[in-house]
């Protein structure tokens, strides 16, 4: 009798196969998941030199070298030009300070001549009426002391005429013969004569003395006009010094009004002498840093430096520490802080792009140790008693925890004096759980 299976038992056997294969592939899946290694025996990845072992979603093991320790000192700053043409209050006479009235827009490219300042001469403009006034009248009594010196010198020319007229006329009697006259006459005569010769020497050395005393009399009143003069120029001198023009040409910066802690703007009143804007030569500029008194140790004139500016996101130019000022100053005026000045030369100076007043960051590397025994920062934990420890080895059942002596800290890297050495394989502390199991 021929054995025949029914076509549905057949399809009831393909599934159940099926369901097999599906579950042993379900636990094959899950015992990978379970045991990493059995997949990474399988397919092996060549690791960085400073790598020990690549376990996926664990970082990689760290293999000591060494390098250098390095700490980034940061500074800020701002750019401003060593060479800069300074506009600074005027000194005038009639006053310790001034009221700025007009200022050109900050910023502005300037002509040589083009007028860049302007301070209030209300105050010179009633001084210098008043000084034309006394002018006036000092040329009015020049003419009037004219007039009266040559009135006094005609008086004295008509004495001096009737003087020498009256001489004659008495010389004539005089010369008559004393035998024709009478005693007493005669003698008259004389006596007229004597008396005559003393006015016409008298009247002479009046116009003398006046003619010697002219000229003084009139420098006396012609000192009074030149000072009245010096007086007026001075004023004119004064209100041209509250004008002030570009001496050359730039880029206008208003300067600090350090009283109110922000620049100088019109209504300000600026003392003599303090800097109300200045001209600067973009070529010149320069990074002027602050640094603490704590840090000022550190930093060396020709150190090298990397230079970033907060207006210019991915911008950088090298540089070099040019000097270093031996005074602190305050930080600004509200601020009790005291800070060093350092002056940071750039290296290429891009006078399209940079300008002064932007804000500065100044990068200076500073190496702690040359070629040490060096542990990431990552690396380096701390135990109960503030021990400095890592975890020594490839594989995390196998490492051991060892204490480490630590010198000089870096940025990224920190010294190991003791406890390891060039060459031993670390474990990240992010698998210290993993040790301890």
């Amino acid at each position: 009798m021929e054995n025949r299976q029914h076509p549905g038992f057949k399809s009831l056997t393909a599934v159940l196969a099926a369901a097999v294969i599906l579950v042993a592939a379900l636990c094959l899946q899950s015992a990978s998941a379970q045991n990493p290694g059995l997949d990474s025996a399988k397919k092996t990845t060549p690791l960085p030199a400073s790598s020990a072992k690549q376990t996926p979603g664990k970082p990689a093991a760290y293999t000591v070298t060494n390098s250098q320790i390095i700490k980034e000192l940061v500074l800020t700053g701002e750019l401003k030009a060593a060479r800069s043409v300074m506009i600074n209050a005027p000194s005038i006479r009639s006053s310790f300070s001034n009221t700025v009235s007009f200022l050109a827009p900050e910023g502005a490219i300037v002509k040589r001549g083009e007028r860049i300042v302007e301070f209030d001469d209300s105050s010179l403009l009633s001084n210098k009426s008043e000084a034309e006034r006394t002018l006036d009248e000092a040329k009015l009594n020049i003419e009037k002391k004219k007039a009266d010196l040559e009135a006094e010198r005609c008086d004295l020319l008509n004495s001096l005429a009737q003087a020498e007229s009256t001489l004659k006329q008495d010389e004539l009697y005089g010369k008559i013969d004393k035998g024709l006259l009478a005693g007493n006459t005669y003698q008259k005569y004389q006596l007229n004569v004597t008396k005559s010769k003393l006015s016409l020497q008298k009247a002479q050395e009046n116009l003398n003395n006046f003619e010697k005393s002219y000229a003084s009399q009139m420098a006396l009143v012609e000192i009074k006009r030149s000072q009245a003069e010096i007086d007026l120029k001075k004023i004119e001198s004064d209100m041209l010094l509250l004008k002030i023009d570009a001496p050359q040409d730039g880029i206008l910066i208003y300067g600090d009004n350090w009283t109110s802690n922000r620049k100088i703007q019109p209504g300000d009143s600026i003392f003599q002498g303090m800097e109300v804007a200045s001209l600067p030569d973009l070529s010149s500029l320069q990074v002027i840093g602050n640094v603490y008194d704590t840090e000022y140790s550190l930093l060396q004139p020709d150190m090298r430096c990397t230079v970033t500016l907060d207006a210019l996101p991915g911008y950088t130019v090298d540089g070099r520490i040019l000097s270093r000022t031996s005074v602190a100053s305050r930080k600004s005026f509200t601020s009790e802080k005291k800070v060093f000045q350092t002056v940071v030369q750039l290296d290429k100076v891009d006078a399209t792009i940079l300008k002064p007043g932007m804000t500065a960051r100044v990068r200076v590397p500073l190496v702690l140790a040359k070629e040490t025994t060096a542990i990431p920062r990552e690396y380096l934990g701390v135990d109960s008693q503030g021990r400095h420890f890592v975890l020594k080895g490839t594989e995390p059942k196998k490492a051991s925890t060892q204490i480490v002596t630590i010198g000089v800290i870096g940025d990224r890297l920190v010294q190991a004096i003791s406890g390891v050495s060039a060459g031993d394989p670390l474990l990240s502390l992010q698998r210290l759980a993993e040790v301890s199991k």
